[in-house]
C-alpha cells in the first residue's frame, strides 16, 4: 500500500508537467488535488512506520522472524507437497524441479536481515522524522522545522524504499510457491520511465500509475461542454 500511495500523487505530479491542458483543468478544483497529495503522502508514511517501526506489531522483523522459525516450510518435502497439490501421484516435472529448486538455510535469512537494516537506515533517516514529530504527534509546529523533518531524504530513496518492500514480497512468494532462492530483483522506480513507458507491469506502484495514467487522458481530452468553469458550475449548453 505504501507504494501506491506514494505514486498516486507522484504520478499526477508527472502526469500535470507534461500538459498545460491537464494542469489548468486540475486547478479547477485545486482544494481536491491538494488533499489528495496531502492524505497520500501521510498515508504513506504511517503505512512505512507500520513496516519499519519496531515497537509495531506488524514490522518487517517479525516477517523475517516468521521466515527463519518456519524454514521447514520451505524444505523439499514441503515443496513437493505443494507442487502435488493434494493428488497422490505426483506430476512427471516434479522431481526434475525439485532438484533445481532452492532451500533456504540461516545464509539466506542473514542475507535478508542485512537487506532489511539497509532499507530501515533509509526509513529511519528519511522518513521516522516527520512520521514521529508531526504527523503522528505534532511535536514540531514551526514551518521551518516542519520542512527540515520532511527534507531528510530524496524522493529517489523514497521510490526505492517502497519497491524493496515488493521485491521482498515477490522473493519470498517465489521461494515459497517455486522454490526459488529469495533474490531481490530490482524493479523499476522512476515515475517518469513507468509513466512514460507503453506498458506498466501487475506491480502494485506500476498498476496504480497505469490508473493515473488513464484518468489524466480522460479528464485532459473531455470534450468542453463536460468541463468546468473556473467558479465550478457547469458550462451552459443546449438542453
Amino acid at each position: 500500500m505504501a507504494a501506491q500511495y506514494i505514486y498516486a500523487d507522484m504520478a499526477v505530479q508527472h502526469a500535470v508537467s507534461k500538459s498545460k491542458t491537464l494542469l489548468n483543468r486540475l486547478n479547477l478544483t485545486p482544494r481536491f488535488w491538494l488533499a489528495h497529495a496531502s492524505a497520500s503522502q501521510i498515508a504513506a508514511y504511517v503505512c512505512l512506520g507500520r513496516v519499519f517501526d519496531t515497537k509495531s506489531r506488524y514490522n518487517i522483523d517479525a516477517l523475517i522472524d516468521s521466515f527463519e522459525s518456519n524454514l521447514a516450510l520451505f524444505s523439499r518435502e514441503a515443496l513437493a507437497a505443494r507442487k502435488r497439490e493434494g493428488q497422490a501421484e505426483e506430476p512427471g516435472w516434479l522431481q526434475a524441479h525439485l532438484v533445481k529448486s532452492h532451500y533456504p538455510t540461516e545464509e539466506d535469512v542473514v542475507r535478508l536481515r542485512s537487506k532489511v537494516a539497509e532499507y530501515r537506515a533509509v526509513y529511519d533517516r528519511a522518513i521516522k522524522p516527520a512520521r514521529h514529530k508531526y504527523i503522528a504527534h505534532r511535536e514540531k509546529e514551526d514551518h521551518a522545522e516542519v520542512e527540515a523533518l520532511f527534507a531528510g531524504g530524496k524522493v529517489k530513496e523514497l521510490c526505492r524504499l517502497v519497491t524493496f518492500l515488493y521485491a521482498l514480497h515477490n522473493a519470498l512468494w517465489e521461494q515459497y510457491h517455486n522454490g526459488k532462492k529469495s533474490v531481490l530483483r530490482p524493479l523499476r522506480y522512476s515515475v517518469k520511465a513507468i509513466y512514460n513507458s507503453k506498458k506498466q507491469s501487475s506491480a502494485p506502484h506500476e498498476a496504480l500509475i497505469a490508473d493515473v495514467k488513464k484518468l489524466m487522458h480522460l479528464m485532459e481530452n473531455a470534450t468542453p461542454n463536460s468541463a468546468l468553469h473556473a467558479d465550478g458550475h457547469e458550462k451552459p449548453g443546449r438542453r
